[in-house]
């Protein structure tokens, strides 16, 4: 039993799921012969598109990971509502927040006992889905997209990304859970660089476009006190060491489009790596050189969001004139100082390359129905009302006409300048403690267009405004879907060769990256060990491996 917990804590420290899956499954997965259902359980159901779901009442044991803004799920009017639509009682066993959740499930899957009869809200890893489903835990549910869908055909029409469905699929082919997919045209852009465009102003300095006149302007912010407070306090450009907010990240782009995950490009069909390409070398020579100069805060690889808000927020005056993050994570919301800020566009380099990264927003894996369901088709069409549009709303939004309205004449939405019209105006806001609302827990399809009519707030400070901005600057600087690598799909023995690989490989990039560009190790005298070290730890099998999985999300290989 050792061996499984150290396998699973591997897992809940962000290595491949399924490391901890193939064992912990493996221990009781396979042994209830095909599931629980009650014999005769689909007479009870009524046909796609009718209700209640079930003709005579019955009970759902919903595992569910909690959401620290529910209220609580029992009383909660969304669930009042999923009972009465259904003619269910749904008893919860409320998971914690986070991996304590995961890793609790995991703990039951391994003990082969009874499991919840429908897992909610576990964000399960396609990794890790599979597993579910190739052990048996969770069900495959093919037949039952084809048989019992009845909202599904519809919204999945509505949704822009048409590999959507193929993204649903396990590489053995089946499907194993209905899904949340929530498009937001904002998030697909969503590394955004903001630059203070009051120090433009007091400095009489244009907005720069090319990372000659991005050094040009840091050079000034440093020198000529443009916060106007008669000391020499500026931080001329700053970020954080999480995701969105890696500076880093956004100045590689400039250089070589960098997707800021695994770093994959795809160039005539094949899948390759950017961090042992001469591009990549150039773009740490340039960001190196700013760090030598004092003109990036040395604290980039080490800070995490609210730790540069304290020092942009430290004085009465802004004291960080370029930053990249999520507008709202970067600045309080409260704080006037945010509308100092504007999105700056992503800087053309040397090459006149000015990429930004484009984040799919994929299917999650929030509702899968368990091997111990004892009515497994009216729990899949309960998920199948779900992903209707009223009920998606809903789950994200709160009761209609109380939470949220539709919008009145004359009202735009935020996305108005990209072609979006309004669908709604948000009253209950979003984050706060409610009993509405699941916080989209479960599934739902949102697709581009609905969360992008939200009508333009009231509020001059709210996060979104300067969001719809940004996505405007940057929506047409992505590059081509043959570009690149959105998603890839790996069968059982290419997962366990990967899970060896891939931590590995990228860990070593992060690690180099950063000793890169804080000069601890030498582009120049240092980049050829570099090289042969990546070599050494197998990255072109890795690469193989990738082209691999790549071709099978795109459904060319089995």
């Amino acid at each position: 039993m050792k061996r499984k917990k150290s396998i699973l804590a591997k897992l809940l420290i962000g290595l491949l799921v399924c490391a901890g899956a193939i064992s912990l499954i493996a221990a009781g997965g396979r042994d209830t012969g095909g599931g629980g259902a009650v014999p005769g359980s689909a007479a009870n159901v009524n046909p796609p598109g009718v209700y209640p779901i079930v003709k005579e009442q019955i009970t759902i044991n919903v595992g569910i990971r909690q959401s620290p803004e529910i209220e609580n799920y029992e009383t909660n009017l969304l669930t009042r509502h999923f009972q009465e639509i259904g003619n269910f009682r749904l008893n919860f066993d409320i998971f914690p927040v986070g991996n304590p959740g995961l890793e609790r499930f995991l703990i039951m899957v391994a003990g082969g006992g009874t499991l919840p009869e429908v897992a909610v809200g576990f964000y399960f890893s396609e990794e890790l889905i599979y597993q579910l489903g190739r052990e048996g835990v969770a069900l495959p549910l093919n037949d039952y997209y084809e048989n019992w869908a009845y909202y599904f055909p519809q919204q999945i029409q509505k949704v822009s990304n048409p590999n959507m469905w193929q993204w649903m699929h396990s590489p053995d082919g089946n499907v194993y859970h209905v899904p949340l997919i929530q498009e937001q045209i904002g998030e697909y852009f969503s590394l955004r660089g903001w630059m203070n465009h009051a120090w433009l102003d007091n400095l009489g300095l244009q907005m720069p476009e090319t990372t000659d006149q991005f050094r040009t302007v840091l050079e000034a912010f440093r020198d000529r006190d443009p916060n106007r407070n008669g000391r020499r306090d500026e931080i001329p450009a700053g970020g954080n060491n999480f995701g969105r907010g890696r500076l880093d990240d956004f100045l590689i782009n400039s250089f070589i489009y960098n997707d800021t995950r695994d770093r994959l490009i795809v160039n005539n069909g094949r899948v390759d790596v950017i961090y042992n390409k001469p591009e990549y070398r150039e773009a740490l020579r340039y960001i190196n050189g700013l760090m030598n100069d004092g003109l990036i805060l040395d604290q980039i690889y080490t800070i995490d969001g609210g730790g540069l808000r304290a020092i942009i927020e430290s004085q009465d005056v802004a004291t960080v004139g370029f930053f990249t993050a999520g507008l709202a994570g970067a600045i309080s919301p409260a704080n006037r100082m945010r509308l100092e800020y504007g999105p700056m566009k992503p800087l053309r380099g040397p090459t006149g390359v000015n990429w930004t990264p484009y984040m799919p927003m994929g299917p999650h894996a929030n509702f899968v129905i368990t091997k111990d369901a004892r009515n497994p088709e009216a729990i899949f069409r309960w998920g199948d009302y779900q992903m209707s549009e009223d009920a998606s709303i809903w789950a994200r939004y709160g009761v209609p006409d109380r939470d949220w309205r539709r919008p009145r004449p004359g009202e735009r939405s935020l996305y108005d300048a990209m072609g979006f019209p309004p669908t709604l105006a948000p009253i209950l806001p979003w984050g706060v403690i409610q009993n509405s609302h699941w916080q989209t827990t479960g599934p739902s399809i949102l697709y581009t267009g609905l969360i992008d009519g939200e009508i333009v707030p009231d509020d001059p400070l709210s996060s979104g405004i300067p969001i719809a901005r940004a996505a405007q600057l940057y929506r047409d600087l992505a590059p081509p879907a043959s570009h690149r690598v959105d998603r890839t799909s790996h069968t059982y023995q290419e997962m366990a060769e990967i899970r060896d690989l891939k931590p590995q490989i990228n860990s070593f990039v992060e690690e180099s990256l950063a000793l890169f560009v804080m000069g601890q190790r030498s582009i120049e005298r240092d980049w050829d060990a570099y090289i042969q070290e990546l070599n050494r730890m197998g990255l072109q099998r890795y690469i193989q491996l990738t082209q691999a999985g790549y071709e099978r999300a795109l459904g060319l290989r089995r």
